[in-house]
């Protein structure tokens, strides 16, 4: 008797232990919509031939939409994203800027220190296209 107590609480912990590690998140898995780190309203200003360039970056739950005056509002929706580092994240979904549509599109960004910036590519042959701030 004492015995079938012992392998039943044996049993039951082996259960419990496993339910709990299946539970946990797994951060290589993609995940749908944006990272809550990286919601809000950005911006980026420079000059260009003495003209002033301002640069808005809008991260919304499923949906970034990047606009600036004078040029066709690019936005990527259908989006997934998967943290790759402390402040890095990769995102993949449908990119469309006037008439231009890509259905596999990547970016990958990341954030340090209250900026945000992307690149248009997984690759490290690709460069950042500069900071944005809240």
């Amino acid at each position: 008797m004492k015995k079938l107590g012992q392998m039943m609480v044996v049993a039951l912990t082996t259960v419990m232990v496993g339910g709990v590690a299946s539970s946990t998140a797994n951060a290589a898995a993609w995940h749908s919509g944006t990272p809550k780190a990286l919601r809000g309203n950005w911006q980026r200003q420079y000059h260009d031939q003495g003209t002033k360039i301002v640069m808005h970056f809008k991260v919304s739950a499923k949906t970034i939409h990047l606009s600036r005056a004078k040029s066709a509002e690019t936005s990527w929706t259908n989006l997934k994203y998967q943290k790759v580092g402390k402040n890095t994240y990769k995102l993949k979904g449908i990119y469309k800027n006037g008439e231009l549509t890509d259905n596999d599109a990547r970016l990958q960004i990341v954030t340090k220190n209250k900026k945000l910036e992307f690149k248009n590519a997984w690759s490290s042959k690709y460069d950042y296209l500069g900071w944005y701030h809240k």
